[in-house]
C-alpha cells in the first residue's frame, strides 16, 4: 500500500474523521472514503 494510502487507514485507526484525514493530507474527502472502502477488502486478508 502507497504511503498516503497507508496513512489515511492509520489515521482511520486511530480515530481521526474522513474530513480531518482529508485535510492534513490534502486529498479529498471522497479519496478518503475510497481509500477506506478498498483496504477494508485487503485487512481482512
Amino acid at each position: 500500500m502507497p504511503g498516503v494510502k497507508r496513512q489515511v487507514v492509520e489515521m482511520a485507526i486511530n480515530g481521526s474523521s474522513i474530513r480531518d484525514t482529508g485535510r492534513v493530507l490534502g486529498i479529498n474527502k471522497n479519496t478518503v472514503i475510497n481509500t477506506l472502502k478498498k483496504s477494508k477488502t485487503c485487512l481482512h486478508r
